[in-house]
């Protein structure tokens, strides 16, 4: 975590765990007792630190997109003959599995879900068994609880699982949803698919009535979060009415002060040093777009800032050509030309030249922080383009047009113009999805499930069924509807949870 988050939250009441890793409750130098500590368990840095990161703060999980490459240098020698610590990105990569060691800690198992849900648990059972439960500070913290559980627990499912099939077959056992504090009741079973999604929606009914309109720090979900999430749900279940009305919920709510209050205009937006583009800060109007309380930031939880960049990887080919270089300020902001990866090994010669490269996450000289934050949970960006997709699904393309043209308002030079309605349901579609990953994080989980989602639509130009990387003259293929993007339990979850029935991976890495 960025020195921001630690004196943020500096402070906080840290606990010890119990060895089984589904069965925690924190145990330390304080038990809470009032609405008051309760309420503090919430500002705990390892509620948003490692969400689907590495100890390294990298994910593996981009890695199996089409946002990103890594060279021959970079797969040869970074990863594979200099033994890195982040192997697992190539063996996602070139989807040789196991992705990760079996054997070794999970980090977005144990330190990512299942860590914060000591806190979210605690606190739902804590607060219940107050006498003052009923008061609107008890529920609003209680709320606050429901969504950061909810949140962690679909995204984990869908990890760990199969895409979510509307209208199917959900029966396949996925995760468990562990919501007991209490470590005397046994390790729950694994939920169905289906199972964690109705658990997942529960949650988000529960939080959404008393979700405060303001938190302080958008670590702690607030309304337009909870309403955001409810949104981002109902895109795996298909439900775009659903998504078009949450989303358009959040957004209103969001917006109620203007729409400068939740987007920055790029066009505002400069170089510190700009005699010195690739380590300069950027300077913003409120000199925030670097914070994780950025403007633009609802929902904050850590993201991977390396990806797209040397050593780690670079941007594909296809994600560089998705932009505008003449007009959208995002391509002069993010996608950088500077050296690539250069090596000498075993007498050969690994030259990348230079390269396009992602610099929104990379941090500016003399600095501890990116030129641009970003999230995993959910940017004000992201909720007006869900609404946007769910009107595109609606096949309402004019009001789908509406919000991307708004967007790029903020994103593209001064006097490009807006884009024209496009002439049918599908091209309107395609469009908002691209405006999506432009917009996104190159790295990290979106592009990820995003393509699992994608994988239903067979037969339409944004769904792919495979996913192809090349290392070299080496092609790699990965199937999206296949054990490709479903990551397995490792070792350490299964010898202690041997009432699942899930044998031991005893694959070589």
């Amino acid at each position: 975590m960025r020195k921001l988050i630690y004196s943020f939250i500096g402070g906080i009441v840290m606990f010890s765990s119990c060895e089984k890793f589904l069965d925690i409750k924190p145990k330390g130098k304080l038990i809470p007792g009032e609405i008051a500590d309760y309420n503090h368990l919430l500002d705990n840095p390892d509620i948003v630190r490692f969400p689907f990161l590495n100890n390294n703060s990298e994910s593996f999980l981009a890695y199996l997109t089409d946002n990103l490459e890594i060279s021959e240098g970079m797969g040869k020698v970074y990863y594979k003959a200099n033994n890195s610590p982040n192997i697992g990105n190539y063996y996602a990569y070139i989807f040789r599995a196991p992705y990760k060691n079996p054997n070794l800690p999970d980090y977005f198992w144990e330190s990512g879900t299942y860590r914060s849900m000591k806190y979210f648990n605690n606190v739902i059972d804590g607060i219940k068994s107050l006498p003052d439960a009923n008061t609107p500070e008890a529920k609003a913290v209680l709320s606050q609880a429901y969504a950061g559980r909810a949140w962690s627990y679909l995204n984990t499912t869908l990890v760990y699982g199969p895409m979510y099939h509307p209208g199917g077959d959900n029966s396949t056992k996925t995760i468990p949803y562990l919501t007991s504090s209490d470590v005397s009741k046994p390790v729950p079973g694994l939920s169905t698919q289906q199972e964690i999604f109705d658990y997942v929606l529960s949650d988000l009914h529960a939080a959404l009535p008393n979700a405060p309109g303001v938190t302080n720090y958008p670590s702690r979900p607030n309304k337009a979060a909870v309403l955001s999430m409810l949104a981002y749900y109902h895109l795996f279940t298909q439900k775009y009415d659903s998504v078009f009305y949450y989303a358009d919920a959040a957004w209103k709510l969001a917006t109620k002060n203007g729409v400068d209050k939740v987007l920055y205009d790029y066009n505002q937006l400069s170089y510190s040093n700009p005699v010195n583009i690739l380590s300069s800060a950027i300077v913003s109007p409120d000199n925030k777009i670097h914070l994780p309380n950025s403007r633009e930031i609802l929902f904050y939880r850590s993201s991977d800032l390396k990806a797209g960049r040397v050593s780690a990887s670079y941007p594909s080919e296809e994600f560089i050509q998705l932009f505008d270089a003449d007009h959208d300020l995002r391509y002069s902001y993010y996608l950088l030309t500077a050296t690539g990866y250069k090596t000498t090994f075993s007498g050969i010669t690994y030259d990348d030249g230079q390269r396009i490269q992602y610099y929104r996450g990379a941090y500016a000289t003399g600095t501890s922080y990116p030129k641009f934050e970003m999230t995993c949970g959910f940017s004000y960006p992201e909720v007006l383009l869900m609404r946007a997709e769910a009107n595109a699904r609606l096949n309402k393309p004019g009001e789908a047009m509406a919000d991307i043209n708004l967007l790029r308002k903020y994103r593209l030079k001064t006097g490009s113009p807006d884009l024209a309605i496009p002439p049918s349901q599908e091209a309107t579609i395609q469009l908002v999805l691209e405006e999506r990953r432009r917009e996104l994080p190159i790295g990290h989980i979106k592009r990820f499930l995003d393509l699992k989602r994608y994988g239903l639509e067979t037969g339409k130009p944004w769904s792919k069924t495979i996913i192809e990387h090349r290392v070299g003259t080496e092609i790699y293929q990965g199937h999206v509807n296949s054990e490709d993007f479903i990551i397995p339990k490792s070792n350490n979850v299964l010898k202690l949870n041997p009432g699942w029935g899930i044998p031991l991976d005893e694959r070589p890495f």
